[in-house]
């Protein structure tokens, strides 16, 4: 995907907090720092959808965001 400055999400026109990648083979999910360059394939997402992103069940996903807050893996929880 193309380099944005407004969330993939459909309908939301927020400015982007965070990029979206993902790996289907490692079932894995990361977030991270918006760059200056465009670093290849993501999804821009907004500071509201960045924080309410869940991996699909199965998978882990990594916030490597380091403005205010620790790298850290997670591991997502069980859906109800």
């Amino acid at each position: 995907m193309k380099s944005s400055r407004f969330c993939a999400r459909p309908g939301c026109q927020g400015p982007v907090a965070a990029w979206l990648t993902y790996d289907y083979g490692r079932q894995r999910v990361w977030l991270d720092d918006v760059p200056d360059a465009d670093g290849g394939d993501h999804w821009a997402l907004c500071g509201a959808h960045a924080a309410r992103l869940r991996a699909p069940q199965g998978w882990s996903q990594v916030d490597r965001r380091v403005a205010g807050r620790p790298i850290a893996e997670v591991r997502t929880a069980l859906v109800s």
